[in-house]
């Protein structure tokens, strides 16, 4: 009776090894079971594979009462799904673990993800939407975790967002991007070669463009910088061959090596007297000739670097209180830009004129600096 008991064990044991086809892999466990092969480790599952032919899919949150908690490594690569939702019981995304899954074109990312894996849906050109459900809790968006998504025009970042890593929306089809003040940190080449991408408003928190940032961004017009920046990186700009309009930040002290080049737009920069470094050919080739207006203060570093780099046309001036056209005056034109910029019959007055025309010292410029101005043109005030 024992030995038929035996017997007994060993062939269910053996049935029930070849219809979950359990696979050791390392200290986990892979088992397959209806469309998914699953990682089983300590009491809980990750999706390991996707073995089946729906294209439209909500994972599965347990496998025989055991809970699904993460995405395994290249999970999904490669594979022709359209859209994913993520169960409640997740909290990880692997590496690669949607790459190339070049029919995706939506994923639902719940609260209860803490993280997400490098390139994890990189080269899914057919993604045009990603939501983050309600008080996401994932701090970092991934090296490349974006990267090459050409339909992705649009991405709402999560308040939770802290840092933004390399290559994170490289070659992306975004089309404008505002940074919101949670994120502090956004490396190197994360927006490079978004060439669809038009506009950028930046985080203060940020403090510095990095290297390569939006490098080659071909279609990139504006940017606006807060006060609070202090550094441009090297190439952070290049090849932004439709940018015109750069406000630098007053407190900006450093602009890295060919920062601007090849930005051949660009055709007026005024260059605050706290930069104390610029790198070699940082605003090539328009600086070597007449395309590019720059405009520094007398005895800064720009000026110095404007004389020492033969820099073609730039122009450098005293700065003044008052002087809102810029020109080492005061007149009536500084005047007349006042009232006209009230007036909204010219779009704006630049960060430098700004903060020159402002001579009240209550933080705008409004009517009462022109008055001011005026006065003091007139010899009814000693000093602005």
């Amino acid at each position: 009776m024992k030995k038929t008991k035996s017997i007994i064990a060993i062939i269910l044991t053996a049935v029930l090894m070849l219809s979950l086809c359990i696979i050791p892999v390392s200290a986990a466990t892979v088992v397959t079971y209806g469309d998914y092969s699953y990682s089983v480790n300590n009491g809980t599952c990750k999706l390991y594979s996707y073995n089946g032919s729906s294209k439209n899919l909500t994972l599965p949150d347990n496998i025989m009462g055991l809970p699904v908690v993460g995405i395994y490594d290249n999970c999904f690569e490669d594979s022709d799904i359209e859209s994913v939702v993520i169960s409640s019981t997740y909290t990880s995304i692997g590496e690669s673990a949607f790459y190339g899954c070049s029919a995706l074109e939506s994923i639902t990312i719940p609260s209860s993800i803490t993280s997400i894996g490098e390139f994890a849906f990189a080269e899914c050109t057919a993604l045009s939407s990603v939501e983050f459900s309600d008080t996401p809790s994932v701090t970092t968006l991934p090296y490349g975790v974006f990267f090459g998504d050409t339909s992705l025009t649009e991405f709402a970042f999560p308040d939770s967002i802290t840092d933004i890593e390399s290559y994170a929306f490289s070659k992306s089809g975004l089309t404008s991007i505002t940074i919101p003040e949670t994120v502090r940190t956004v490396n190197s080449y994360a927006f490079s070669e978004c060439l669809s991408l038009k506009s950028a408003v930046l985080s203060e928190a940020m403090q510095s463009v990095p290297d390569y940032c939006f490098s080659d961004c071909t279609a990139l017009e504006i940017v606006e910088f807060p006060d609070s920046f202090s550094a441009i990186g090297n190439r952070a700009f290049s090849g932004c061959t439709k940018l015109a309009d750069v406000d630098l930040p007053l407190n900006l002290t450093s602009i890295g090596r060919y920062a601007f080049y090849n930005a051949l737009s660009l055709n007026e920069l005024v260059i605050p007297d706290t930069v104390n470094s610029i790198g070699v050919e940082a605003f090539s080739p328009m600086s070597h000739s007449d395309t590019l207006r720059i405009t520094c203060f007398k005895n800064s570093y720009a000026d110095t670097y404007c004389f020492e780099n033969y820099i073609n046309n730039y122009k450098s001036i005293t700065k003044l209180k008052g002087d809102t056209t810029l020109d080492g005056k005061i007149n009536i034109r500084d005047v007349t830009y006042i009232q006209m910029y009230r007036a909204q019959l010219i779009p704006k007055l630049g960060r430098q004129a700004m903060f020159l025309a402002e001579v009240t010292g209550d933080g705008k410029v409004n009517i009462r600096d022109a008055t001011m101005i005026q006065m003091y043109l007139v010899g009814l005030a000693d000093d602005l």
